[in-house]
């Protein structure tokens, strides 16, 4: 998504090129950019010139965004993600995990692309 945000207005990025900077796997940024197009984070065009750009403004897509489009919903621990718990209501640390879970979520939600 950085590589994508620094492209000049209009440009393309081609998954072999991203791969080749990144020293990744053709393969697996595909992957990665199919779940960003579902996302609708990034919009893709075949052929000549064609590859993948940002389909809004990087001022416009939160890191949070991103996160949630390739790893699903920030969850530090699994009682944090609505996983029920059988000691939930004798354990210690929830409330300290419930506070890192919401500024964890507030920092990426607050954090936008053109930020990174």
């Amino acid at each position: 998504m950085t590589q994508l945000a620094a492209l000049p207005e209009g440009g393309f990025l081609t998954v072999k090129d991203a791969a080749e900077d990144m020293g990744m796997s053709e393969g697996y940024l595909e992957e990665i950019a199919s779940s960003l197009k579902k996302h609708r984070l990034i919009a893709g065009r075949q052929g000549p010139g064609g590859g993948y750009r940002l389909a809004k403004d990087a001022k416009e897509i939160s890191a949070k965004e991103i996160v949630e489009a390739l790893e699903g919903p920030v969850s530090l621990v699994p009682c944090m993600d609505d996983h029920a718990c059988p000691v939930a209501s004798k354990c210690k640390s929830k409330k300290l995990w419930g506070f890192l879970q919401k500024d964890v979520v507030e920092t990426l939600a607050n954090t936008t692309l053109s930020q990174i």
